[in-house]
Formats: structure tokens, sequence, C-alpha cells
């Protein structure tokens, strides 16, 4: 199996919402996306797959961009660094995975902690799927505290035992998901949309992304305890799970 990862990574922007919408984490951008990047490169590395992989970056300065090739070569992992210029990171991470001849594709954002054995357990999930009923699957590997926050979240779901954890059926996600090439093909309308249309109108997923999560020839998974954790604000704070202790464990490694 051939996978193309592509993170897009935008050291100057804090966050896309409003000011009163503080991170979980209290340190500046740049350390943020740091600490991320140094985590999903150590789950490259630890899976063992063969991974094509690229950076798009939005306006991070010159030491931000030496310091992602600094963790590269450490981690012995090679790829495309490519300048997006300002809002633009969408668009190259677009047009990059749709020249990548590979059987699955990763978009990830710069603000996810993965665990070490996030990729391959992505991985091993799809495998299992596949084998347990023929069919298309994607993942989405946060399990977003947004899903239980109200009653009117909640929706029927598949519960799945799959070879590492149990995993719940979702219609939702950011634009951090894991999905073959051919469904990333097949709903390219959507995906070219979402990305070009994201610096005019923000291209919210519930107008993008999650359209194809709806339709029944792809059934999303997200892992009940999550595989990488989103660094935003404390609505999407998964407090079941010590996530802190990867958080600290990847900062550690990177000052």
């Amino acid at each position: 199996m051939k996978i193309a990862i592509a993170i897009r990574t935008c050291a100057p922007v804090y966050n896309y919402w409003t000011s009163e919408h503080n991170r979980i984490v209290n340190v500046d951008k740049p350390t943020i996306l740091i600490a991320c990047f140094n985590s999903l490169l150590k789950a490259i590395k630890a899976s063992g797959i063969d991974v094509i992989f690229s950076v798009h970056d939005d306006s991070s300065s010159d030491e931000i961009i030496t310091k992602m090739g600094e963790l590269c070569s450490k981690y012995g992992i090679s790829g495309d660094l490519i300048n997006s210029g300002k809002f633009g990171n969408f668009i190259t991470q677009y047009e990059w995975i749709k020249q990548q001849d590979c059987d699955y594709i990763y978009c990830v954002e710069d603000d996810y902690l993965h665990t070490e054995n996030s990729i391959k357990d992505m991985v091993d999930m799809i495998t299992y799927l596949k084998e347990f009923k023929e069919g298309e699957y994607a993942i989405f590997p946060f399990n977003c505290a947004h899903r239980y926050s109200q009653f009117e979240s909640l929706y029927t779901s598949y519960i799945v035992k799959g070879p590492n954890q149990y995993w719940r059926s979702c219609l939702h996600s950011t634009h951090t998901f894991f999905v073959s090439k051919k469904t990333f093909d097949k709903y390219d309308e959507i995906m070219k949309q979402q990305a070009y249309t994201w610096a005019i109108n923000g291209a919210l997923e519930d107008t993008t992304i999650n359209k194809i999560w709806r339709d029944p020839g792809v059934i999303l998974f997200t892992p009940m305890q999550s595989l990488a954790y989103h660094l935003a604000d404390s609505s999407q704070e998964d407090t079941l799970y010590d996530w802190k202790k990867l958080w600290d464990e990847n900062l550690n490694e990177t000052r």
C-alpha cells in the first residue's frame, strides 16, 4: 500500500475563529505547528509504510521552514515543500494529491497531534473493514467532543471492534481525513470546491467534505480513542484520555 500524505501548514495564524476562542495549549501557533509536525513524522516512520510526503505552507517564517526540514531529516522522511502563498495551501494540497499515483491519501492540518501508532492503526482498520465487508471506507482520526456535546448532535452509528480498539461510524470530519485515492477522485467536484472556495467563504465542512460522508457509497469511521487530537478550543478537548502527556512528549522533543 502506498499513501500520499499532504499537510497544510501556516505558522502566522493562531486560529481562524474569533479572538475569544483560545486553544487548549497555552503556546503560540509556531510551537503548536512544530510539535504536531513532529508527531506526524514519528507516526509515519513508525508505520513502516510506503509514503509520499508533502508540506503545503502558507507564509511561515524561514525559521519554521528550516525546523520542519530538520525534523524531516531526523526521521529520514523526504518529500515536497511547496510554498503555497497566502491562502493558497488548500489549492496546492488538492492539486498535488490529484497528481499522485497512490492507493490512499491522508490530508492533514497542522494542529493535529498524532499518536505514534496512528498511521499504522488507520491502515490496519481500513484493511480490516474491507475484509469485514467490501466497500469504500474513510477515517477521521479524532473522536471529536462536538459529536457528544448535546442531544441534537447525536445520531445512530455503527460500532465496530477493529484490530486495536473500538470505532464508530460518523458523518462529520474536518479536512483531516484518510481515504482511498479512488474515493478522492470520485468526489473530485467536492474536493475541488473545498480547495478553491476556502479562502473566499471558509468552505464549511457541512457544505463540502461532509456531503461525502452522507453518501452511502463511503462510510467514515472515527476511533473511540483518538489517534490524532485536534488542538483547537476547549469545546473540542478530549477529556477522557491523557492527550497532555502526548503533547508534552512532542513539545520537549522539538525544543
